[in-house]
């Protein structure tokens, strides 16, 4: 409001003084884009009406009674192209900050798109999207391509015993575990609740299957340490390979069901599909 009056105050004071043409009046226009970008409560249309109707009445009221303090011809001159320079300075500035405002708002709505909230690793969708482009890549060049899914066992009892802050935390120290152990071109995601699912282009089964005993080894040996005690885990794991003629869901389904064996076997191994 302090701003608001200050400006407005301003505005009119030096065009009435000076004239007209000596620009006081630009600043009145910064307002609209403020106006408009802080429109929260839908007072946009008539506050912007009201500064139009302020600012021809001041145009009016210049008009019909002349400068009050005349400058010579010259100096009006030079106080306009003064205020010309700095309307466009700050013009710009109020643009920079809007569009940094917007660019960061866009990346705040990207994340939540694409992102799991916890662990930071891709979403369902945002895999299938990946997925689908390294599916496409690897059939065009005949390469192989792998999934691997993977399952906290007994997930439930780590819920039930420490509490579900040190069971988000261990879902984010797993995602690290695997994002650590997984090349930088393989697709990582938290497939839901406690599964993690990898797609892993140009790897033969064989390779990813290595991968995953290495993960389910690496988790059972050292217990996480996300809470006053170190947490003792183990993962099942269901390795398949993705055959050139199917798509991804019939592939994962697989992979789903190889996971299920390793469930069904005892936990804490790795079945291939």
């Amino acid at each position: 409001m302090l701003i608001w009056v200050e400006v407005l105050g301003h505005a009119a004071l030096g065009s009435l003084l000076i004239g007209w043409d000596s620009g006081f009046h630009y600043y009145l226009l910064l307002f609209i884009p403020a106006i408009v970008v802080a429109n929260t409560r839908g007072y946009a249309a008539p506050m912007v009406l009201a500064l139009l109707a302020y600012y021809l009445g001041l145009q009016a009221l210049c008009s019909h009674w002349g400068p009050l303090d005349p400058l010579p011809v010259r100096s009006v001159q030079i106080v306009n192209w003064m205020h010309i320079c700095l309307v466009f300075a700050m013009s710009a500035a109020l643009a920079a900050v809007y569009r940094r405002t917007i660019l960061i708002a866009g990346s705040r709505l990207r994340k939540q798109a694409t992102q799991d909230p916890l662990t930071g690793l891709a979403n369902r969708s945002h895999f299938e999207a990946l997925a689908a482009h390294a599916l496409a890549r690897s059939q065009r060049d005949g390469a192989p391509v792998t999934l691997l899914l993977c399952d906290a066992d007994l997930f439930k009892r780590i819920n039930d015993q420490y509490g579900h802050a040190v069971g988000d935390a261990v879902l984010v120290a797993i995602a690290n575990v695997l994002a650590a152990n997984l090349r930088d071109g393989d697709v990582l995601a938290r497939w839901g609740g406690e599964e993690f699912l990898a797609l892993m282009p140009y790897c033969p089964l064989e390779a990813a299957c290595a991968t995953a005993e290495r993960i389910r080894a690496a988790i059972a040996q050292a217990p996480l340490d996300v809470a006053q005690a170190p947490i003792a885990l183990t993962m099942s794991f269901g390795v398949t390979q993705v055959r050139s003629t199917e798509d991804l869901h019939t592939a994962i389904a697989r992979a789903d069901k190889a996971l299920y064996q390793s469930k069904n076997a005892g936990r804490d191994q790795v079945s291939v599909a």
